[in-house]
């Protein structure tokens, strides 16, 4: 896939915008780094001044130069195939204009899905140029920032021009900032070139709480995510920027942190559209290398000139006279073969030049074939994307329908709340009771929703009536791909809906199964869309792929400690991930409802196909 099709949705490759303010004439610098990866990492010995194609065994380097007025753009892309963990492609586009905005786009994707660590590469250029992302430098350290600087932290983190991520770490006087600031590198690692990271001192951190209020500061010993374009005006848009609390911090290990940290930043990477500017220079490069490859297969079918090399002059052996000359005998198996080859090359006699003649047409179609080959590889590579965005279209396609009907479907009943709330307003006033018409609703009647999926996890917990059983990080990995809160937002309304059933079974409002409840909730008590509850699995999906529905439960349910999960909630459409939440209806035996996985979506015949 090229880097200007990337397209939106969850993502572990590493797709790394920087902008470069070397000043002009910096290209040199970046070639020099380059050339040092390509060497000193890959063992590869590539001319990055020309245009090339390098193969070496599997390995392929292609060197491409543009140059358009004052423009120099370099194009270095590095394939390796074969590998036992698939095939690693790594993409970097330069960009050097004078007068102009500079910046680096380096791509490193894995054509299995594997996470892309934090690249050498990244470092090697960081460690030389002054890059960075809006108005903060990038680094391969975290940055402290003290309460002197709290300014241009807001500053930073509204910059509409930032593309990537910013985590902020907040502190107090309780611990010693340094051991705070090594732990933050350690989980930090995977960041680099995607994000950047600032620590603020203890003061720091106060007085960015006193000026941008509570639900848009980073309270100490957390790590908020601050997505670009941060509205400090508006204190709703806290919900955009999640908070990586102390506890889940304390509760897992640096490992899980840091992998955490880096799905997040990835994720962010995928999503967010390339600056126009860099869209325009990765198209050209395409442009160029399609007609690069029209203007090869399209040359005269003239043959290579062949080089002469004329016999040295030998001096001329002394004449011995009346010596009679007899001719060199040629045996017949010799005359057999000459006769063979004459007739395989059809040729009446063989001579230099036709000989000559032959050769150029067996290098012209050594070349050709070649050339072909590249041809048919690009023809490949442009089907596989244009398929990619197909396939993305029509799942786009039908996640709009999905969010249409859905859409509609909250208006009804937004409709039909108001008119209730209207009609009780009206009986209030008939009653003589006007306040509640104006009076602002009271706190305990506001629904307080998780701010993430670890206090999703914490209030299950509280609940007698629904017990989840299965893997916490699994459900913590979600952080990383739900930007919007949509899947957290959908668990937690699922999860009302399931202790509202438990308690309508107990208040012999509802005896039949769960399905049945969401279709026909029974008044004063939480539904779900019915929609997004799938009661089983197709029989060819338990076939192949049932033991991934096994999930852990009580003994005291089951004497295994294992039940199959085959009912589940649909959460969100996010890429390929889907989340879902799998749960077993524990009654009549038990009046509870067991959630045994909140993830991705499991494997099924259309993720396998994926």
């Amino acid at each position: 896939m090229t880097a200007q099709l990337q397209t939106s949705g969850w993502s572990r490759d590493y797709l790394a915008f920087m902008r470069c303010d070397a000043g002009d004439n910096w290209l040199p610098d970046a070639e020099s780094q380059v050339h040092s990866w390509l060497a000193g990492r890959k063992d590869l010995d590539v001319d990055l001044h020309a245009d090339g194609d390098v193969v070496d065994g599997d390995r392929t380097v292609t060197v491409r130069r543009l140059e358009n007025g004052p423009a120099r753009d370099l194009k270095v892309t590095l394939v390796e195939p074969n590998t036992p963990t698939g095939t690693w492609t790594t993409e970097l586009v330069v960009h050097d204009e004078r007068g102009s905005e500079d910046w680096i786009y380096l791509s490193v994707t894995n054509d299995e899905g594997r996470f892309v660590a934090t690249p050498r590469l990244a470092r090697y250029l960081m460690q030389v140029l002054p890059l960075g992302d809006g108005s903060l430098s990038y680094v391969d350290a975290p940055q402290v920032f003290r309460a002197d600087q709290v300014e241009r932290l807001i500053e930073v983190l509204s910059d509409q021009r930032r593309h990537g991520l910013v985590f902020v770490a907040g502190t107090d006087d309780r611990i010693p900032i340094d051991a705070f600031m090594r732990q933050v590198d350690d989980w930090a690692a995977q960041v680099y070139g995607l994000a950047q990271v600032i620590v603020l001192d203890a003061e720091a951190t106060r007085e960015f709480h006193d000026r941008v209020g509570v639900r848009l500061a980073t309270p100490a010993w957390t790590i908020r995510t601050y997505r670009p374009g941060v509205d400090f005006s508006d204190p709703s848009d806290g919900r955009r920027h999640r908070i990586l609390g102390t506890e889940r911090l304390a509760g897992h290990s640096e490992g899980r942190i840091r992998f955490l940290l880096g799905e997040i930043a990835r994720s962010h990477a995928s999503e967010r559209q390339l600056p126009s500017a860099v869209v325009r220079v990765l198209r050209r490069f395409e442009r160029v290398e399609n007609r690069r490859l029209l203007d090869v297969l399209q040359e005269p079918d003239t043959a290579p000139e062949s080089e002469v090399i004329e016999a040295p002059s030998v001096a001329p052996a002394p004449v011995v006279e009346d010596v009679p000359k007899s001719p060199d005998p040629v045996d017949p198996e010799s005359r057999t073969q000459l006769r063979l080859v004459k007739q395989i090359l059809n040729l009446k006699e063989i001579t230099e030049s036709g000989l000559r003649d032959i050769a150029g047409r067996l290098t012209r179609h050594s070349i050709e074939r070649a050339n072909a080959a590249k041809v048919a590889q690009r023809l490949e590579d442009l089907q596989t994307q244009v398929e990619g965005l197909r396939d993305g279209n029509s799942e786009l396609l039908e996640a709009l329908q999905e969010e249409q009907l859905e859409h509609e479907v909250t208006r009804l009943d937004l409709d039909a709340l108001s008119d209730r709330n209207k009609w009780l307003e009206d009986r209030l006033k008939a009653l003589g009771d006007y306040e509640p018409s104006y009076a602002a609703t009271p706190a305990e009647f506001i629904e307080s929703r998780p701010r993430d999926f670890g206090e999703l996890l914490d209030r299950i917990e509280a609940m007698k009536e629904v017990e989840f059983t299965g893997d916490s990080d699994a459900v913590i990995e979600l952080e990383a791909v739900d930007g919007n809160n949509a899947a957290l937002r959908t668990a937690w309304d699922a999860v009302l809906a399931l202790a509202d059933y438990v308690r309508s079974r107990a208040d012999g409002q509802c005896d039949q199964s769960l399905s049945h409840y969401l279709r026909h909730t029974p008044t004063g008590y939480r539904t779900f869309p019915p929609g997004k509850f799938a009661e089983t699995e197709t029989g060819e999906t338990m076939k192949r792929f049932g033991a991934e529905r096994q999930f852990p439960v009580p003994t005291s349910y089951d004497p295994d400690g294992q039940a199959m999960m085959k009912a589940h909630f649909k959460l969100a459409k996010i890429g390929p991930i889907t989340p879902r939440m799998h749960v077993l209806d524990g009654n009549p035996k038990q009046p509870i409802v067991f959630i045994g996985y909140i993830g991705p979506h499991l494997t099924n015949t259309k993720t396998r196909s994926m």
